[in-house]
């Protein structure tokens, strides 16, 4: 109806006043020629510049408020506490995609809320700024490195940091990402050294920290040892799998007394043409020159098997692989010569089929059942269980020197053996050993083998396990402390604490150092028998010189310049160590670079209130500001861990540039050249998205997600456009009708306006925005198909100033701030929009999020209304029911040409009569008639019914019958009667209600007059 009264010619002129209408050209309800005219200028139909089209790629950068004034004027103005974000840094390199889009949105969606409820928001956003990559990329620019001084890369690789920092700040910026970035910190910067020089320092003296040859991985493309946090693992890697056999030499005393005493001391040797081999089996070829023992599990059950008829060799397994043997030697008649234990096995000695030594046969708790042959190759070289196991069995006292025979290259060196020297190990090399164990006749069977393998997270090459000489950081004293610092820490999801405490509570070191220049030094010192050096002195100095230079001074001093004056007479013993630190330790000490610095938090025991990150962090960033801070003051850095997933395509599928299916995010945010086919989603759009998904997990994006999305903020906009357009006459400060005035309609709209309020903040509290958007979804879509249904008609009908109209009003007004406050954190943009179409009246230049976080009165809740209208609504949608079978039998068009008859139990009854004057309006329909249905109920129902009145098709009436429901039992029951209206359509309201054609209802005429 409204639609087409805004097509017709308006021929009533007004003019407003103080919001009375004086009507021009008012033709009276007798004029006859009255139907030629239309009333639409008599009506209070919606008015509002908020567009239901966002055109957020023109609208978004008008709206957007300035993020860095924002912070600037909550950190001056509010009052309610501090909220320290404590941001992790991303890596200064590369563009921005859509990973740093859901980290920052995210980490902005509740700095937004906590700026909404009054807190002082602390946000410095910052870089890691060291590392591999910028060195990498660095060398790039230079036609050789060869001759390179340490401190001409270094400088290059700052200057390249600071202009990715400054790309990268621009696109924060762009989403609108609220923060300190005039002051944001960077991991280069001389302070921030100051402090991670200080804490290592710290961790040093207390014994955290020591100098130790130990197996590590090893990067060969980055020529550095890596922590465990930067590798990662690819399920596809293909390994050359091997089965080697090792001589048995002489048995254990406790086999040859006991499970061996039976048999001849002749019966394995080469006389008699037979010969016991224990069997190892292994992924990686290269370490069988590095082999210095065989492992086995003293519980396990081993054997000797041989052929039964056939004088061949024996092989030593773990019974459980015996038919795994039978299949790989294609040998049915293996049988079972001899049974014993891991115990008993352990003392014999094996020789290694290609180097002149033994390999003894020791126990090892590592070895377990499942794959191989039962025996492990043991390598101390490269393995760290490896490692362990040998140094235990040589009581801790390592006898002789631990074989790791490749270089930084990944090559062998000359202690593989001259035949090796040279070879990369993990190809030519590789295939070196295979070949030379053929020639040995050493070999019993090879095949390749998929599996998963550590590679360097930068490079995405395989890396290896390799003994050097690095500085660690052990987790020994504070292992048990650091885990139960994380219990009292809130994860988002829960789950975390538990796998953040499994790799704290199964860590034993902490590899710290790396072979790079682009890095934060060692501050330490070397005399001449290589023994480190550093003290207080030696700390203090170099902090005052960091402190001017940064650490680049490090790389371009001398000892004696950079050593105090206590050493400084005798600097020639000293040389300048050349290691930099793990660049998980420079981010790991932000809090305390960062924090505690510039005074945020506590030297001793402050925490930042929220770290959120990806979920890879739990072995990365969580876990090192974790570790740094237990060591240094025994307690967490934080109070809150929120992670988040990674992204996926529509399909699935982890998105990759290999596969295809990366999306920019100025792809999603300003659209592809085809605007039709990929439109502008701007960037609330993508907020959204963001904010709808349970980013707790991996999370999917693409065009058809992000239509979705779209649908979802068009009802949304719907709801406000509404809403707004039917205030444009309201002003809160002389227009508000008080509560206990307002119509019980209203009263109830407010009682779940509330109780959303109250659910989005503690959605919000508890970091579940997914929720938010469901349950501002959920209201917008039931408000619309019911209390606005029913506010339509007073909102444009009723005269400007009547109570009943501003009543409604008053309370689309208190909704409007709690949805669109809800909102704001997500839709930073179209809340903006909102608030100024909102606060049309007063014109605002301020931001909605200097205007507080909406708490309704407590007044509002009212569950007696809101039992009462349940009910009501209950009865509505039978109604509803019977009026959609009349327009689907074509009986009526809108509902109001017809009238109402409804007999109802007393309950339901007193519920309807309570709201009597408004039940025109509840039901839409011209005449409502409620009677009691007195003699109670039985059990009769019905599906609608047609009845034909009187042989006229006008006076056909539908029925339905039914029984109500009231704590889930049948305690009521209805009877509904619709027909078509006796009365005629008013020209003005369109209700059936006027005595004359063509003539206006009396209320019409009323309001007219007046």
């Amino acid at each position: 109806m409204l639609n087409s009264l805004l097509n017709k010619k308006n021929l009533v002129r007004l003019s407003t006043n103080n919001n009375n209408y004086k009507i021009k050209n008012y033709c009276s309800s007798n004029n006859k020629d009255e139907k030629n005219h239309s009333y639409s200028g008599t009506l209070h139909l919606p008015k509002t510049k908020f567009q239901m089209k966002a055109n957020a790629a023109i609208n978004e950068p008008l709206l957007l408020k300035d993020p860095t004034e924002l912070y600037k004027w909550q950190l001056e103005n509010n009052n309610n506490g501090e909220w320290v974000f404590h941001d992790g840094p991303p890596y200064a390199n590369g563009p921005l995609h859509l990973g740093h889009a859901l980290n920052k949105t995210l980490k902005d969606i509740v700095n937004r809320y906590k700026v909404l409820r009054g807190f002082k928001v602390n946000y410095i956003p910052g870089w890691d700024c060291h590392g591999l990559p910028i060195e990498q990329k660095v060398f790039q620019s230079f036609e050789t490195t060869q001759g390179l001084k340490p401190h001409t890369i270094r400088d290059a690789a700052r200057k390249y940091a600071l202009k990715e920092i400054e790309r990268q700040k621009k696109g924060f910026l762009e989403l609108g990402i609220m923060g300190d970035w005039k002051n944001p910190y960077r991991t280069m910067d001389p302070q921030y050294e100051v402090q991670q020089i200080q804490t290592f320092y710290e961790m040093y003296q207390k014994g955290n920290i020591y100098r130790g040859e130990k197996p590590v991985y090893w990067s060969p493309s980055s020529r550095s040892a890596l922590a465990e946090a930067e590798i990662e693992y690819n399920d596809a890697h293909v390994s050359k799998s091997i089965f080697v056999k090792f001589n048995v030499e002489k048995f254990s005393d406790s086999l040859k007394s006991t499970v061996l005493s039976d048999l001849s001391s002749q019966y394995f040797t080469e006389e008699n043409g037979r010969k016991c081999y224990a069997l190892i089996w292994t992924t990686t070829p290269w370490t069988i020159p590095s082999n210095l023992a065989i492992s086995v599990h003293p519980t396990m059950e081993y054997i000797i098997v041989t052929n039964a008829n056939k004088k061949k060799d024996h092989y030593i397994i773990s019974k459980e692989r015996f038919e795994s043997l039978k299949a790989i030697l294609n040998d049915p008649e293996l049988i079972i010569v001899k049974e014993f234990t891991g115990e008993q096995l352990k003392g014999t000695v094996t020789r290694h089929p290609q180097k002149d030594r033994i390999s003894p046969i020791i126990c090892g708790d590592h070895v377990v059942e499942g794959s191989g042959t039962g025996l492990v190759h043991t390598a101390p070289g490269h393995g760290f269980e490896d490692f362990q196991v040998w140094n235990e069995y040589n009581n801790n006292e390592v006898s002789g020197p631990i074989l790791s025979p490749v270089d930084e290259s990944g090559c062998f060196t000359a202690d593989a053996g001259k035949e090796f020297e040279g070879l990369n190990v993990l190809i030519e090399g590789n295939q070196a050993v295979i070949k030379d164990l053929q020639d040995k006749n050493a070999l019993l069977f090879i095949e390749e083998y998929t599996h998963k393998y550590p590679y360097d997270w930068r490079t995405k090459k395989p890396i290896l396990i390799r003994v050097t000489k690095q500085w660690f950081a052990s987790l020994k004293s504070i292992q048990e402390k650091a885990v139960d610092c994380i219990s009292n820490v809130n994860m988002v999801p829960a789950s975390g604490a538990n796998r953040l405490s499994s790799m704290v509570g199964k860590r034993n070191d902490w590899c710290i150092s790396r072979q790079r220049v682009w890095g934060c030094p060692i501050p330490v010192f070397y005399d001449k028998n290589n023994e480190p050096v550093i003290d207080s002195d030696t700390i203090e100095h170099l902090k005052e010189l960091f402190g001017k230079h940064g650490s680049d001074c490090w790389f371009k001093l001398s000892a004696q310049e950079l050593l105090p004056p206590k050493y400084r007479d005798q600097h020639e013993q000293y040389t300048i160590g050349t290691d930099t630190m793990d660049v998980w330790f420079d981010s790991g000490t932000s809090w305390r670079g960062v924090l505690v610095e510039r005074g945020v938090i506590d030297k001793d025991n402050g925490k930042a209130d929220i770290y959120l990150e990806g979920s890879d962090q739990h072995r990365g960033w969580f876990q090192s500001s974790l570790l740094t801070s237990v060591f240094v003051r025994d307690t967490a850095p934080y109070k809150n861990v929120v992670t988040h997933g990674f992204l996926l395509d529509e399909k699935g599928f982890k998105m990759s540039k290999s596969l295809g299916n990366v999306i920019d995010q100025s792809f999603v945010i300003k659209g592809g050249a085809n605007k039709n086919q990929d439109p502008a989603y701007g960037i609330d759009i993508l907020r959204t998205w963001i904010a709808s998904s349970d980013y707790t997990k991996d999370i999917s994006i693409g065009p058809n997600i992000l239509v979705k999305i779209l649908e979802n903020i068009k009802k949304i906009r719907n709801s406000f456009k509404f809403m707004l357009g039917s205030n444009f006459d309201f002003n809160p400060a002389t227009d508000s009708v008080p509560y206990d005035q307002m119509s019980l309609i209203d009263k109830y709209a407010l009682h779940k306006a509330q109780a959303l309020q109250k659910s989005v903040t503690n959605h919000y509290d508890n970091f579940q925005f997914q929720k938010v958007l469901s349950d501002v979804l959920n209201f917008t879509g039931e408000t619309s198909a019911f209390y606005f249904e029913i506010i339509k008609q007073r909102l444009y009908i009723e005269k400007a100033n009547s109570q009943l109209r501003k009543s409604s009003q008053t309370a689309l007004f208190q909704i409007v701030e709690v949805i669109n406050k809800a909102l704001a954190p997500i839709t930073i943009h179209t809340s903006e929009d909102i608030y100024k179409n909102q606060y049309h009246f007063s014109k605002p230049t301020d931001s909605v999020f200097t205007q507080g976080w909406t708490v309704l009165p407590q007044e509002y809740q009212n569950d007696n209304i809101n039992e009462q209208f349940n009910h009501i609504m209950t009865v509505r949608t039978l109604v509803n029911k019977v009026l959609q079978t009349m327009r689907i039998d074509g009986f009526i068009g809108r509902s109001d040409e017809t009238q109402l008859e409804i007999k109802i139990s007393k309950e339901f009854y007193n519920h309807l009569s309570s709201v009597s004057n408004e039940l025109n309006d509840i039901f839409s329909v011209s005449y409502v008639k409620l009677l009691l249905l007195e003699d109670g109920f039985d059990n009769k129902e019905s599906e609608v019914t047609k009845t034909q009145q009187d042989n006229v098709n006008d006076n056909q009436q539908y029925s339905l019958i039914s029984l109500l429901p009231k704590d889930s039992q049948e305690s009521g029951k209805v009877e509904i009667v619709i027909k078509k209206s006796d009365h005629f359509k008013c020209p003005r309201c369109w209700r059936h209600t006027s005595t004359q054609k063509d003539t206006l209802c009396l209320p019409c005429d009323k309001i007219l007059k007046n």
